[in-house]
């Protein structure tokens, strides 16, 4: 097959529309993910208020149970840290993969017909890595969210909630750049 530009074929070009279209969805579909968290803060804190003399103080009014809601919403984000860390790991083995297989010499080297396709993952993977590395920034936050524990809560909740629609965008294009690859290999070898 003649290239159409400059050594591209036809089917590099189909690759990376596809590939552009589905990281367009990939990056504006959410449906997982909740406009807000306030449903969220209630159910927590709820669930640390305790009968104290028939009626249940509010969080922000008994130190134990603000601790202890304060504390399980600091667990929530060390999960995710270690959910980043994770596709930290697997996108950097990814990278190393596609890099091992596009290059010449290799055994199937995919590269020397799908050079675009290739770049382009490779771009793919280092933005979700990038994507991964931001969300270990530190993050103080405001004084006046430490004023009380519901305001701490509400705070960290809310850093949770934007943290799970970064962390899923990197999960997806992870999966997208996997795919994109196992496509190529069938295709360089399919072509011979």
């Amino acid at each position: 097959m003649a290239g159409l530009v400059a050594g591209v074929s036809a089917f590099d070009i189909a690759f990376t529309v596809v590939l552009g279209i589905a990281t367009v969805i990939t990056m504006v579909w959410f449906p997982d993910i909740p406009g807000g968290t306030g449903g969220h803060h209630s159910a927590l804190t709820a669930r640390f208020e305790g009968a104290d003399e028939g009626d249940p103080p509010a969080v922000d009014q008994h130190p134990t149970y603000g601790d202890a809601a304060v504390a399980y919403t600091d667990r929530i984000i060390d999960r995710q840290l270690t959910k980043v860390r994770g596709i930290l790991a697997f996108d950097g083995l990814i990278l190393t993969f596609l890099g091992l297989i596009a290059r010449g010499g290799a055994l199937l080297d995919i590269s020397e017909h799908h050079r675009v396709p290739v770049l382009l993952l490779m771009a793919e993977l280092a933005a979700a890595s990038g994507i991964c590395l931001f969300q270990f920034r530190a993050r103080w936050g405001y004084v006046a969210d430490l004023r009380t524990f519901s305001r701490e809560i509400a705070s960290t909740l809310a850093l949770a909630r934007r943290r799970s629609f970064w962390i899923e965008r990197t999960v997806r294009l992870s999966l997208l750049a996997l795919a994109g690859i196992a496509v190529l290999i069938v295709a360089t070898l399919a072509r011979g």
